[in-house]
């Protein structure tokens, strides 16, 4: 079902628009839609990794003075309330990821309403902090209509990150950089991550396997092109894909091994590398920049 007719502001920076850092707060297993790990019930006969993954991640960006917007689970902040606690108290923004990594559009309206309830609830309890910015797992909020953006907005959230341009994880025609979108019940801003072509098609750059096999030159052109219209260049990072001792997942169907492990070696040094030149910011010192 699709809202009537929300109103849509694109939004950009009055100039050169920032380099903007998200980390996705979540386990090596959090993977939708496949039946070995997706099920929250098996979830706690994994071996935990995300306590390590992200310690590394928060001294990371500390010794390059960056600032990020953490996008806790519910269900990790939950578990390990220390992580949340100290990414808050190292300044970074605290969003919200939902509470048990359940794409939006396999869930009804009531039940996303409640995910996102009990995530909030339990990331801001463990964090300190009230979270204002929200993200659905796998850019699953598939278009401005979409009612999940409107219990969003009427919940108080003020930002969104779940939206892309890209198929199949959004529509083609969904804005490719910032906006305002209001519905009757109220607004929040949408921030969109950088997109850019490859393989002949339009690509999700900022972030996951096209970040980890492209050539760098390709991604920093897809940056800068973002960045000088005044569009802010979002990056999406999942801690699990710094890890040298991932899981090797064992019942991973062919495609989603392809997308989860590609690159996944090299990943550490070529982050490393990226962040130096410049620092990065979280989504809140975005869109505070934003006008119509």
């Amino acid at each position: 079902m699709l809202m009537p007719h929300p109103v849509i502001t694109p939004l950009r920076t009055p100039g050169r628009a920032p380099r903007v850092l998200t980390i996705d707060a979540e386990e090596w297993f959090h993977v939708c839609g496949e039946e070995a790990y997706a099920d929250p019930r098996r979830w706690d006969a994994f071996a935990p990794r995300v306590e390590t993954t992200v310690g590394w991640l928060l001294d990371l960006l500390a010794r390059g003075g960056h600032r990020a917007t953490f996008f806790f689970l519910g269900w990790i902040a939950d578990r390990y309330p220390g992580l949340a606690r100290e990414a808050a108290r190292r300044g970074h923004e605290i969003g919200v990821h939902g509470d048990v990594h359940r794409r939006a559009d396999e869930l009804t309206l009531a039940e996303f309403k409640d995910d996102a309830a009990r995530g909030r609830e339990k990331v801001e309890r463990a964090a300190g902090v009230a979270p204002t910015a929200y993200r659905a797992a796998e850019w699953s909020i598939r278009h401005p209509g979409d009612p999940a953006l409107a219990e969003l907005a009427a919940a108080g959230f003020r930002c969104d990150a779940s939206m892309t341009c890209v198929p199949p994880l959004g529509r083609a025609d969904n804005p490719a950089g910032p906006c305002r979108i209001d519905f009757a019940s109220g607004g929040l801003v949408e921030v969109p991550p950088l997109t850019g072509r490859g393989f002949g098609r339009p690509l999700p750059m900022g972030g996951g396997w096209p970040f980890r096999i492209l050539p760098i030159d390709k991604l920093l052109r897809a940056e800068n092109a973002f960045r000088d219209r005044g569009l802010p260049a979002v990056f999406t990072f999942h801690p699990w894909e710094f890890d040298s001792d991932h899981p090797a997942m064992d019942g991973l169907p062919p495609l989603a091994r392809l997308v989860h492990f590609a690159g996944l070696p090299g990943l550490p040094a070529r982050f490393t590398r990226w962040l130096a030149p410049e620092r990065c910011v979280a989504l809140e010192d975005a869109v505070a920049l934003l006008s119509a």
